[in-house]
């Protein structure tokens, strides 16, 4: 093993009092934290037993134990590891003595949401992206402690979201079930206002230490504060340049404060990074910087090699791909495997044209976070449901689907023929000159649409048939961003620009459901060519990576609007960046879907220290 540096000894050799370490990528703090507890139970006399080790995922607590173990020989002495969840849940559930199973599946709470959707007549044609939205709107909520009559939802109409929530709730506590958020409050709660049993978990745990500490929420933050006072035997780890779980309540100043919330507060930056080489972390350096609310801080690389950051001006997507893949396979030629490389990008959307090429030339890779089936998206559903009409599929219900997308003046009751049968309908509506010219209208779109290529079918639905009014009104009644709307349609338009007819469509569409379906599969191998969200390449190294679409709307992302927002997206931009060893490769294509893009931010700033 390295000998450790002596920033690293200062902090394995920390006993009593608030330590936090302020850990850089690739400056290993996991080596740390776990010769830090050999340390305490070796050196320092303290009882296994004492201490506890907080990580964020299961997956990490067990790796963390694993790293332990392999340092004791084979043995983790009774020290505890676990999660913020899992430890904040044995509390509540040996104080409440709760039941096995009262913790509601995310799959059940789904189903509970849409049950109460439909019992309060709150319809939606993105139902399934609302209810994920609800999810992470209730958590949020509940994380940061926020009075549910002060908060404002961010995509949904205020009134429906607070009566989602709190009927939530009613329902959850009716049935004696809690979530994963119920956790963390209920522990703070029985904290606050049992001190016997606050004296009792204190006793329990008298060295606590926790990993990725700039990940914590505000109401875990508060239950740690319980948990090591009077002690404050509080060893904190993590980089506040590497917060980027924003929309679960991670909240980076929280690291900030610590030195107000715990006087004694002694402070070490590992500053010299394992990973990177010099050009590497030269660059990302310089992008981190610009950010306001952070430690100041330079991170040193150990490495000697000078490595390689290129910044790639591509003409678009194919070209984009086109480059990575020689690139890729120019890597494994020089002895560099598939996996030992990461494709990185913002949205899980935008590896879809990268995708499709590695599946049709037999390239195996593993996708984090599978991407969307674009076509089951109701606004494109929506245009497929006219295709089809236009295509013979005159049933009620397609017809139905259709019908008010734009609005138009046809009652549904009209309706009655299955198939639809426009002549009769026309009958029906013979004291409506204004809604029998809506049929006529239909009725000519559809002739229309059905000589037309999907791409001039689809532009003729948006603008002709007034599709994209639709949108516009649907987006502006629901309280949601109608430019996410228009992005699918947009993404839509360029899968299938280069398709010849309808049958071919149909024919593309269970093509890509198949390629979906692989994906699951192949991920779960782990093998090929890595193809990463930022969000998920946290905490993993490659080799080589390409950071791709690094444009403006892309990253930062189009949604960040507060100056705290595009500090997180330059956070997540950083991440990206330093999970690349030895060769970084950024693309800045000059047009995606057909609109052109402009440089992001991010690439502006480092352009200085790239030759």
């Amino acid at each position: 093993m390295r000998k450790l540096s002596n920033e690293q000894n200062a902090a394995v050799t920390h006993v009593d009092g608030p330590m936090l370490v302020v850990a850089g990528p690739g400056s290993g703090k996991t080596t740390v934290i776990t010769e830090r507890i050999k340390y305490l139970i070796e050196s320092a006399g303290v009882s296994p037993a004492d201490i506890l080790v907080i990580t964020f995922t299961r997956a990490a607590a067990y790796e963390m134990e694993q790293r332990f173990k392999a340092l004791m020989e084979g043995s983790s002495k009774g020290v505890r590891f676990g999660t913020f969840h899992s430890i904040y849940f044995w509390i509540i559930k040996t104080a409440y003595n709760l039941p096995d199973g009262c913790v509601i599946s995310e799959e059940d709470k789904r189903k509970l949401i849409s049950d109460i959707m439909a019992a309060k007549n709150l319809s939606y044609e993105n139902k399934e992206d609302v209810i994920s939205s609800v999810i992470s709107q209730v958590s949020l909520v509940k994380c940061d402690m926020i009075d549910i009559d002060n908060y404002y939802s961010t995509d949904l109409p205020d009134e429906d979201f607070k009566t989602i929530y709190r009927e939530l709730g009613s329902r959850l506590k009716a049935k004696g079930l809690i979530d994963f958020d119920d956790m963390l409050t209920m522990c703070y709660e029985l904290l606050s206002s049992r001190a016997d049993i606050l004296d009792r978990v204190r006793q329990i745990f008298k060295y606590i230490m926790v990993d990725e500490f700039q990940d914590s929420n505000l109401i875990q933050y508060k239950v740690l504060r319980l948990l090591s006072a009077p002690l404050d035997n509080l060893f904190a780890v993590g980089d506040d340049d590497q917060s980027i779980y924003g929309f679960r309540g991670a909240r980076p100043e929280i690291m900030l404060r610590l030195k107000k919330d715990y006087k004694e507060l002694e402070t070490v930056y590992l500053s010299v990074n394992y990973r990177c080489t010099r050009s590497i972390g030269r660059a990302a350096s310089t992008v981190i910087s610009d950010n306001k609310q952070r430690f100041k801080k330079s991170l040193k690389t150990e490495s000697e090699e000078e490595g390689t950051v290129k910044l790639l001006k591509v003409k678009d997507e194919k070209e984009q791909c086109d480059n990575i893949l020689r690139r890729v396979f120019d890597s494994v030629r020089q002895g560099i495997p598939l996996d030992k490389q990461a494709v990185i990008f913002r949205t899980n959307i935008e590896p879809r044209k990268l995708c499709v090429m590695l599946d049709g030339m037999n390239i195996p890779y593993t996708i984090s976070d599978s991407m969307p089936n674009i076509f089951d998206h109701f606004v494109v559903r929506g245009v497929l449901d006219y295709m089809a009409a236009a295509h013979g599929d005159l049933s009620r219900e397609r017809i139905l689907r259709i019908m008010y997308k734009p609005s138009r003046y046809i009652k549904r009751d009209l309706l009655t023929d299955d198939p639809v049968d426009f002549d009769k309908l026309r009958y029906r509506l013979r004291q409506k000159p204004y809604a029998i010219d809506d049929v006529n209208k239909l009725e000519a779109d559809l002739k229309m649409i059905r000589k037309m290529r999907p791409i001039a079918a689809l532009n003729f639905i948006r603008k002709s048939v007034g599709y994209d009014d639709y949108i516009k009104h649907y987006a502006e009644y629901k309280n949601i961003a109608d430019d996410d709307l228009f992005d699918m349609i947009e993404e839509y338009a360029s899968v299938i620009a280069d398709i010849e007819s309808y049958e071919q469509l149909l024919q593309f569409i269970e093509e890509y459901k198949e390629l979906l379906k692989k994906q699951v599969k192949a991920s779960r191998k782990k093998e090929g060519l890595n193809l990463l969200t930022m969000h998920s390449a946290k905490g993993l190294e490659f080799d080589v990576v390409y950071i791709i679409d690094a444009v403006e709307g892309m990253t930062p992302y189009k949604k960040a609007k507060t100056a705290a927002e595009t500090e997180e997206e330059r956070r997540m931009f950083y991440v990206a960046m330093t999970r690349a060893k030895n060769s970084l490769f950024i693309y800045v294509p000059e047009t995606l879907r057909g609109k052109d893009k402009e440089v992001s931010r991010f690439v502006k700033s480092i352009k200085k220290s790239v030759k």
